[in-house]
């Protein structure tokens, strides 16, 4: 998860270039998030190529690959006549070549749900076709319902992001999109104090005391998951497995991740 901001001097004055010229044909778009974003937004159509790791929706396989955060492929950028880049956190190289070729440059962070909702922000000033109202409205309406739901038990939610062969796991803490929605749903983050995303011994999570731990699954290990937390001789009466390539994903299918977490609560 990237932290990234950037200067609202410099972002203001681009994205009055993007919103009113209507020239940005062939954004180039680098994140899985932002590219699920994009897709629902309605100015999928201006996308010209993602990062390899933007495997949804299967329309983004359809489309240039760049190469990825780490590793952009500049060549393949400067070929597509890319119009704008648009980045989670800060990537010098991309925002050189940026410069080089005239286009703007636009970060993006993605670390709280308040994050995602500045993004739908600044997506729909950039692009007139953009529309994310339907999209915020059903996720704050379905975290008011879970919230009357659960608001009186106050159960405290642990959420595992990796569970390791042993038996420690990095869990969720404040400050990150996983703990909005746990608090958004009327529940309380169990979670040390320190770190959006600190690692847990057994002893560790023992001491914490979850009511509920929910480990997210990626790569449907499924049961497998159950047996390494057995395997540390924990309890895991009170352990679910949320499953899909979504679960780490704070983008388009958020609205699926919250109703996920809200069944392995009951």
């Amino acid at each position: 998860m990237l932290l990234s901001g950037c200067s609202e001097e410099r972002a203001s004055s681009q994205e009055r270039f993007s919103g009113t010229g209507n020239t940005d044909t062939a954004a180039v778009v680098f994140g899985p998030s932002l590219t699920e974003m994009f897709y629902v937004s309605g100015a999928w159509s201006r996308v010209a190529g993602v990062d390899r790791f933007s495997k949804w929706p299967e329309e983004a396989q359809e489309l240039a690959v760049v190469g990825d955060f780490l590793t952009p492929s500049m060549e393949m950028i400067t070929a597509l006549g890319a119009t704008s880049i648009h980045v989670i956190g800060t990537n010098q190289s991309l925002k050189s070549l940026s410069v080089r070729l005239g286009i703007p440059y636009y970060q993006y962070s993605f670390d709280r749900l308040s994050d995602v909702y500045d993004s739908c922000d600044r997506i729909e000033r950039l692009y007139p076709e953009a529309d994310f109202r339907g999209f915020r409205e059903k996720i704050d309406t379905t975290l008011d319902s879970l919230h009357t739901v659960f608001q009186q038990d106050s159960l405290r939610v642990m959420i595992v992001v990796f569970l390791d062969a042993d038996g420690s796991a990095t869990v969720a803490g404040e400050g990150t999109f996983f703990a909005d929605i746990i608090n958004g749903m009327g529940c309380v983050p169990a979670s040390p104090e320190a770190g959006s995303y600190p690692a847990v011994s057994v002893e560790g999570i023992l001491s914490l005391a979850p009511d509920r731990v929910v480990i997210m699954d990626p790569y449907d290990a499924g049961e497998a998951n159950i047996e390494l937390w057995r395997g540390s001789g924990l309890d895991d009466s009170n352990v679910r497995i949320l499953s899909g390539d979504y679960v780490l994903v704070p983008g388009a299918r958020l609205y699926e991740l919250i109703v996920g977490i809200a069944q392995c609560l009951n």
